[in-house]
């Protein structure tokens, strides 16, 4: 067995996973069917890599080890994520900003006990050891008492060590932790940023379409943020200044390109009626 090619079938395995991972948010605009897809993504790939060790198995121990110990627990981790994200989302409270604060607050507490409970695994994980790696990552390891060997490991042997479902765990737990951090900040952020400045707030009286072209041609221009700025922050920022509701933007962008012609029509009228202002005041 080539132990290279073998491996390399694996790498690509994730290497597929993490690029439609990327772009899930691009077929849909409601959030739980986004992760819906990832979590169709994740199962598949680790269908695939389950095949591949049951028909092909490994060439050496080292081999071995190293699936279970880094490639197994990359993808496996994905799809707890999103289970968990799913989960969560299902359950958010509705409208109330200090509502979901709170109940994000409370699932970060959980991340963090996991972590507490399992100090020594963590430990073992983020200083990269490999002492007990022959214990941790190898199937048939006779050093695991029965008692010891967890629900995964004993449903299917074939794919599952003592320790590999751990490690995917912790991985989850750290990729979910920051998820709900940032919820937090956002939300947080979004209540002082959309507290009252202006007496009066302006109110967008065009069509909805032109703002929406307006959003994608900033997006795409790369003028806010240097570029770092997402097309979804865009719309919330032009959302919440003029007051409005661009909800299927992305379906709304997606009918611009099709036009036939008048593609960039919003801006063509800007332009237009600027250059006409400008003459007028240069007379």
């Amino acid at each position: 067995m080539n132990q290279h090619f073998e491996m390399e079938k694996q790498n690509q395995i994730i290497t597929v996973l993490n690029l439609k991972l990327a772009g899930v948010e691009g077929l849909s605009e409601n959030k739980l069917e986004q992760i819906e897809f990832a979590i169709g993504y994740c199962k598949k790939a680790m269908e695939q890599m389950r095949e591949l060790v049951i028909q092909q198995g490994f060439p050496d121990q080292k081999s071995e080890i190293q699936f279970f110990k880094k490639l197994k627990p990359e993808g496996y981790s994905k799809l707890l994520y999103y289970l968990r994200l799913f989960e969560i989302q299902s359950n958010l409270p509705l409208f109330d900003k200090e509502s979901q604060i709170q109940y994000f607050k409370k699932r970060m507490k959980k991340c963090i006990q996991f972590i507490s409970e399992h100090q020594n695994e963590v430990q073992y994980f983020q200083c990269g050891y490999t002492h007990m790696d022959k214990s941790y990552f190898i199937r048939d390891s006779s050093e695991i008492p029965l008692p010891k060997r967890s629900e995964y490991y004993l449903i299917d042997e074939k794919f599952n060590t003592w320790h590999d479902h751990i490690f995917s765990e912790i991985i989850a737990n750290q990729m979910l932790m920051r998820y709900l951090q940032s919820e937090v900040v956002r939300l947080q952020t979004k209540e002082i940023v959309t507290q009252p400045i202006l007496k009066s707030k302006p109110r967008w009286t065009g069509d909805k379409v032109y703002l929406v072209e307006l959003a994608y041609g900033m997006y795409y221009t790369g003028m806010i943020n240097d570029g770092r700025t997402e097309i979804k922050t865009i719309v919330e920022t032009l959302e919440q200044l003029f007051d409005v509701d661009l909800n299927h933007h992305s379906r709304t962008f997606h009918d611009i390109k099709r036009r036939k012609i008048d593609r960039t029509k919003f801006l063509d009228i800007m332009k237009s009626k600027l250059e006409n202002k400008m003459d007028d005041l240069d007379r």
